[in-house]
């Protein structure tokens, strides 16, 4: 009876007839069988519990990209950073570091640089002087702020077709007229993400808005971080989640506001996917 239930529900959505509900009960009715998508996954988790998010890949990489931002950024707040903080910042960029990044910054493989890095602060703690390939892999993941969106529009929306099919939810000739459903799930995210937030390796509370605050001028959520150190607090806000729209396409008007800057806390209002299929402030 599930599965007939979301297979109504897919069908709504193929053929663009498709109400916020019908996305709610396919990510909660397919996120258990989602091992293997994790962007479905974590959206699923997030439609189940949007208050505070504590584990979860995304949360994983917001961590990651606190730690990195946190010690690459110390000495400017006028903290030393000692060789622990070093070391989780270089276990945090070595997450976070795509191959490209690693065979430019440390010409090697990413399982080589997790060798090298280990030797090197092994010797490091015991006063002896890394290689100079160790040198190499450590000046760059332990010294540098790498960042990268968890996931993007485009991810959340290929493992949302690979999975319906999968479960027999739709089959796979049903997946040319799929991308008509690109957009309104996109925004969808948008909504669901917007207005959580997810817990930081510092266990500070890390808040999470939709907006527009980039060069490119595109949708996306940001992630929260306040550095309090100095007398006035230091905000930098992360994207986590990317997309390709952009806001005067796919916002209703009062939404936009062409005078003011854009800024993290744009929509502190809730915000959803109206009739029209447009974000609109609830």
């Amino acid at each position: 009876m599930i599965d007939e239930d979301l297979k109504s529900r897919a069908r709504n959505i193929l053929r663009g007839h498709y109400r916020t509900i019908d996305f709610d009960r396919l990510f909660l009715g397919l996120r258990s069988r989602a091992a293997s998508k994790p962007c479905f996954r974590e959206l699923g988790d997030f439609v189940a519990h949007r208050d505070t998010r504590e584990k979860g890949f995304l949360t994983q990489v917001g961590r990651d990209v606190f730690i990195s931002l946190d010690v690459w950024s110390m000495k400017m707040r006028g903290i030393e950073p000692t060789l622990s903080d070093l070391c989780r910042a270089a276990d945090a960029n070595l997450r976070l570091a795509n191959d490209l990044q690693m065979s430019e910054g440390c010409g090697c493989s990413k399982a080589t640089a997790k060798q090298r890095l280990k030797r090197g602060f092994e010797k490091l703690e015991k006063n002896r002087k890394p290689t100079d390939k160790e040198l190499r892999v450590l000046g760059y993941l332990a010294n540098r702020f790498i960042w990268r969106p968890a996931f993007t529009a485009d991810q959340l929306f290929d493992e949302f077709g690979q999975l319906l099919v999968q479960c027999g939810i739709i089959d796979r000739a049903e997946m040319a007229p799929q991308e008509n459903s690109k957009v309104p799930l996109t925004l969808y995210a948008l909504t669901v993400m917007h207005g959580s937030a997810i817990i930081l390796e510092n266990g500070q509370r890390s808040n999470l808005y939709a907006g527009y605050a980039n060069r490119e001028g595109k949708l996306e959520v940001k992630m929260e971080i306040v550095f309090t150190e100095q007398s006035k607090p230091i905000l930098s806000p992360i994207c986590l989640f990317q997309t390709d729209l952009k806001p005067e396409d796919h916002c209703e008007a009062d939404m936009l506001d062409a005078e003011a800057p854009v800024l993290i806390d744009h929509w502190k209002r809730p915000i959803e996917l109206n009739s029209a299929n447009k974000l609109a402030c609830v």
